[in-house]
C-alpha cells in the first residue's frame, strides 16, 4: 500500500515537472506521461489495465464530465463572436471530412462494419483543447486564429461526443436508421441545453449562499454530477449537459444581456461579479490536471505495443489526418489569414482527453474488436501529439517556409516577427530595412 501511495505522489510531482519543462522544450506534459505509462505497463509489466478493475470505467466518465464543465467555463462568448462564422465553418467541414476519410480507411485497413468505422472516424475527428493551448501559447500567431483554434477544439469535442455516443447507442439495438440518428442528436442537444442551462441559472443564483458553507467549493462539482445524472436519466448525454452548464455559468452576465434571454436577469440579480471567482476556477483546473495526469499514464499502460498492426494503422491514420487537414484549412479560412496562421492551424490536430475517454468507453460498450480499436486510437493520440509538437516547432523556427508558401499561396504572405532569417518575407523585410539604414547614413 505504501508503494502505491508514494507512486501516486511521485506521479503528481512528475506531471508538474513535465508541465514546467514545456516552457523550454515545447513538449506537452501528456507526452512523457504516455511514455511513462508505456514503460511501466507493456514494457516492464509492473502494472496492467486489469489491476484497475471497474475503477477505470467510472474514472473515464467523471473525467469527461469535469473536462467539459471546465472547458465550457473557460469559453467566453464575447471573445468568439468575431470569429464565430469562421470557427464554426472550420469545425464542421474539418470534422466531417476527417471523419469520412478515417471511416473509409478503417473499413479497408481494419475491416470494420461501416457503423463502427464511422464511430472511429468521429472519435478521431476532434482535436485536443488541452494540448493545443500550450502549443499555441508561445507561437507568434494572431489572437483571432488562437480563438478559432480554441473554439474549434471545444466544439469539435462536443460534436464528437454526441455523434459517437449516439452511434454507440444505435449499435446496441442494431439500428442505424439515419432519421433515428438525427432525431437522437437533436433530442440530445435540446435536453442537454435545457437541463444544463436551467441548472446553471439556479446554481449561480444560490452560489453566494453555498460559499458560506464550510468546504463548499467541492459542491459545484457535485452539482455538475447531478446535472449529468439528470440528463442521462432523460435519455440525453450528461457530458453535454455539463458542458452547457459550464458555458452558461461562466457567461451568465453576457447571456442575460442578449435579446431573448433578458428574463434571466430576474433570477440572477444577485450575480454582480463573475459567477465563479479565481480561487474556484483554479481549483477546477487543478482537479482536471490531477485527473488528466492519472488518465494519460493509464492510456500508456493500456497500449499494446506488441500489436504492431494496430500501431501502424494508428500511424497511417495520423499521417492521413494531417494531410487532409491542409486543403481544408487552405480553403476554409479567409484569404486575409496569413500563411503562418494557416500553417499553424493545419497542424493543430493533436488528439487528447476526449479521444482517449471515448476510446475507453468503446471497449466497455462491448463492441466487437473493441481492443483493436482502442489500441489504434491510443496510437493515434501518441503519434498526433508528437507530430503536432514537431511541426509547430518547425514552423516557429521558419524551417518550413518553402512548403508553407507553396501550400498556402492563396493567403497573405506574412511571416511572424520571430521567424528565422531564411523566411522569404522576413528576408525581404530585413534587406529593405538594411538598405534604408544605409541610405540614411549616406
Amino acid at each position: 500500500m505504501e508503494g502505491v501511495i508514494i507512486s501516486l505522489a511521485i506521479l503528481i510531482f512528475l506531471s508538474h515537472l513535465f508541465s514546467a519543462m514545456f516552457v523550454k522544450t515545447r513538449m506537452p506534459e501528456v507526452l512523457p506521461l504516455l511514455i511513462l505509462g508505456i514503460i511501466i505497463g507493456p514494457i516492464l509489466k509492473i502494472v496492467s489495465p486489469s489491476d484497475f478493475g471497474m475503477v477505470d470505467q467510472v474514472f473515464s466518465r467523471v473525467l469527461l464530465i469535469v473536462i467539459l464543465f471546465e472547458s465550457g467555463l473557460g469559453l467566453r462568448i464575447s471573445q468568439i463572436r468575431s470569429t464565430w462564422e469562421q470557427s464554426s465553418r472550420l469545425t464542421v467541414i474539418s470534422f466531417v471530412i476527417i471523419m469520412c476519410i478515417v471511416a473509409l480507411l478503417a473499413k479497408i485497413a481494419l475491416g470494420l462494419h461501416w457503423a463502427y468505422a464511422i464511430i472511429l472516424g468521429s472519435i478521431l475527428a476532434n482535436n485536443s483543447f488541452a494540448i493545443i493551448i500550450p502549443l499555441i501559447s508561445k507561437l507568434n500567431i494572431s489572437n483571432n486564429i488562437k480563438t478559432v483554434l480554441l473554439t474549434e477544439s471545444t466544439m469539435g469535442g462536443v460534436i464528437s461526443i454526441v455523434v459517437t455516443m449516439t452511434l454507440l447507442s444505435m449499435a446496441k439495438i442494431q439500428s442505424f436508421d439515419p432519421s433515428l440518428i438525427i432525431a437522437k442528436i437533436i433530442y440530445t442537444f435540446m435536453v442537454s441545453c435545457t437541463v444544463g442551462g436551467a441548472a446553471a441559472i439556479f446554481w449561480t443564483t444560490v452560489l453566494n449562499k453555498v460559499r458560506k458553507l464550510e468546504n463548499g467549493i467541492f459542491l459545484t462539482l457535485a452539482f455538475v454530477l447531478v446535472v449529468y445524472s439528470v440528463c442521462e436519466t432523460l435519455g440525453s448525454d450528461g457530458s453535454i449537459g455539463a458542458f452547457i452548464f459550464g458555458i452558461v455559468a461562466g457567461n451568465i452576465r453576457t447571456i442575460r444581456k442578449l435579446n431573448g434571454f433578458k428574463f434571466i436577469e430576474r433570477f440572477t440579480k444577485n450575480v454582480k461579479s463573475k459567477a465563479f471567482n479565481d480561487v474556484e476556477k483554479s481549483f477546477f483546473s487543478e482537479v482536471v490536471f490531477v485527473l488528466r495526469t492519472f488518465f494519460f499514464v493509464y492510456i500508456g499502460i493500456s497500449m499494446q505495443i506488441t500489436s504492431m498492426y494496430s500501431m501502424l494503422c494508428g500511424l497511417l491514420f495520423t499521417i492521413v489526418i494531417f494531410m487532409a487537414r491542409i486543403p481544408v484549412v487552405n480553403y476554409v479560412l479567409d484569404k486575409s489569414v496569413s500563411r503562418i496562421d494557416s500553417a499553424v492551424t493545419s497542424v493543430m490536430v493533436p488528439k487528447g482527453l476526449v479521444t482517449a475517454v471515448l476510446a475507453a468507453l468503446i471497449i466497455k460498450s462491448g463492441v466487437s474488436g473493441g481492443a483493436v480499436l482502442q489500441n489504434t486510437i491510443y496510437s493515434v493520440i501518441l503519434f498526433s501529439i508528437i507530430l503536432a509538437t514537431l511541426f509547430s516547432f518547425f514552423i516557429e523556427k521558419g524551417w518550413c517556409m518553402p512548403a508553407i508558401n507553396f501550400l498556402f499561396k492563396r493567403h497573405r504572405d506574412v511571416c511572424p516577427e520571430n521567424a528565422a532569417w531564411d523566411c522569404p518575407v522576413k528576408k525581404t523585410e530585413i534587406m529593405h530595412q538594411q538598405k534604408h539604414l544605409i541610405a540614411k547614413d549616406r
